[in-house]
């Protein structure tokens, strides 16, 4: 039986286990306090420095504010570019050298608040205890360098001059090309944020020189490349009509257009190109030009004439032939099937220059005669090439005769002229010292018949006026027509 006594000794022993069950919860409910305050806190953890400055217990705001007073940069760095005599200062806005402070505080701040909550705690202990030394360097900000490198190219940078050539009567003369001048931006801009970044680490400097960096630039021509035009290697012509003023006057502005032209190895010549719109404003006049199967005068009529002759001096030189079109019916000045036309900018006639050497064309006027020569280097001076046409079919047009109320009866007026139709092989013959080696097919024209069209007037004349006779359409000769050179075209299959 318990006494009262047990009773009193029982009934303390309860009152000390609940005072210290209470004693421990309320010590650990204030550690847990105490830890979610420290690890929650908006400030920078204790023992935290940058680059030496005390950024504990700071909020980020103050800690921005302090680095920007305490923490020391370059503000008064001159930079300058130097080529020969010439010098330019380098605006300090385009290579402002600052701290990123932001990045810095927030770095500072991030001390002890990432990972859970043991490894936190564990942090700020050991940086309060022992410290966080964080060490930062001022960066430059090179945003608009890049435009004042540009700047100071223009007037440094120098365009190479192409050396040059012209033939006069026969004498070949050449000018000595000119290197040119270029700044090298990328090594240029590099060499500026090489020298800031070294007076950054340094720190002892506030005035740097950088070089510029400039390439020599070599002429696209030189004179040794067109020291390699020996002499005339080509010459090819074809006559016109000097009594048609206008047609004279684009074949002497088509040649100003082409004399001096240089053609380099490789290099693809077009006569669209270099004769330029064929318009009144650039000197054309209008002439007679073939279009739907007739001739009808339009601003440039000649030019056509320009375009065989180059044809075939480009042909006789051996150069390779990338475009060419025949025209619709044959013309006068060279054997059919050895022609080229050129339209707008839909026909062209383009040629490449296949050898190793340079090729200068001449084209000039001499009496009635369109001249082109091709100069160049002739590396096999034995060998020589001619252009043989030979007609192996024929066909012939038809003759329609339209009845035509507004001409007086017995009238007959060619609307248009018919022409025969060819198909014509042409070839290459390939001579050495004059003897033939070698007869190469080229291509096959094929020129369509034309039929002619001649319109019959049935409109009623007076008794006493006089009715023509109507012409014979019927003969086996085509009528005879004027071509482009205002030559009468009679074309004879057998020649």
């Amino acid at each position: 039986m318990e006494t009262k006594d047990t009773k009193s000794i029982k009934s303390k022993s309860n009152y000390f286990y609940i005072i210290l069950l209470v004693l421990v919860l309320a010590l650990f409910v204030g550690s847990i306090a105490m830890f979610y305050t420290i690890i929650n806190q908006n400030t920078i953890a204790k023992g935290v420095f940058v680059n030496g400055i005390n950024l504990s217990g700071l909020t980020k705001t103050e800690a921005y504010s302090k680095l920007q007073s305490e923490l020391k940069t370059i503000d008064s760095l001159k930079v300058v570019l130097k080529y020969n005599d010439m010098q330019f200062i380098v605006p300090y806005d385009d290579i402002k050298i600052s701290y990123d402070y932001a990045n810095i505080v927030n770095e500072a701040y991030s001390v002890g608040k990432n990972g859970n909550i043991l490894n936190r705690i564990k942090t700020i202990y050991e940086v309060e205890k022992h410290g966080r030394y964080l060490e930062y360097s001022p960066e430059a900000n090179f945003k608009n360098l890049d435009i004042f490198v540009a700047g100071i190219s223009k007037k440094i940078d120098k365009d190479p001059v192409d050396a040059k050539i012209y033939v006069s009567d026969g004498k070949i003369n050449i000018t000595n090309d000119i290197s040119g001048l270029k700044v090298d931006a990328n090594k240029t801009i590099e060499s500026i944020k090489s020298a800031v970044k070294n007076v950054i680490m340094t720190g002892d400097k506030d005035y740097v020189e950088v070089p510029v960096t400039v390439k020599k630039v070599d002429a696209d021509i030189k004179a040794s490349e067109l020291s390699m035009i020996k002499g005339k290697i080509v010459s090819f012509s074809t006559q016109f009509n000097t009594g048609d003023a206008n047609r004279s006057e684009n074949l002497a502005v088509a040649a100003k257009a082409i004399n001096g032209k240089l053609l380099m190895s490789g290099q693809i010549f077009s006569l669209n190109k270099t004769l330029g719109p064929r318009i009144i404003q650039n000197g054309y006049k209008e002439a007679p030009v073939i279009i739907g199967n007739k001739l009808v005068p339009d601003i440039g009529g000649g030019v056509c004439q320009v375009a065989t002759t180059l044809y075939n001096a480009a042909l006789r030189a051996d150069l390779k032939i990338d475009e060419r079109y025949h025209h619709t019916f044959p013309v006068g000045y060279v054997s059919p099937g050895q022609d080229a036309t050129i339209s707008g900018d839909v026909l062209d006639l383009k040629f490449e220059n296949p050898t190793k050497y340079p090729i200068y064309i001449e084209s000039y006027i001499s009496g009635n005669n369109f001249v082109v020569n091709l100069y160049g280097y002739n590396e096999a001076p034995g060998k020589r090439i001619d252009i043989y046409s030979e007609i192996v079919e024929k066909y012939e047009p038809k003759v329609t005769y339209v009845d035509d109320p507004t001409l007086p009866e017995g009238t007959l007026k060619v609307d248009v002229e018919k022409h025969t139709g060819y198909k014509v092989n042409t070839y290459r013959l390939i001579y050495e010292n004059n003897v033939l080696l070698k007869k190469e097919f080229l291509y096959t024209d094929i020129y369509k018949p034309v039929d002619g069209v001649i319109k019959r007037g049935t409109k009623k004349a007076d008794e006493n006026n006089n009715t023509k006779n109507e012409p014979n359409q019927n003969e086996d000769n085509n009528v005879s027509t004027e071509d482009l050179n205002g030559k009468p075209q009679n074309i004879n299959p057998t020649n």
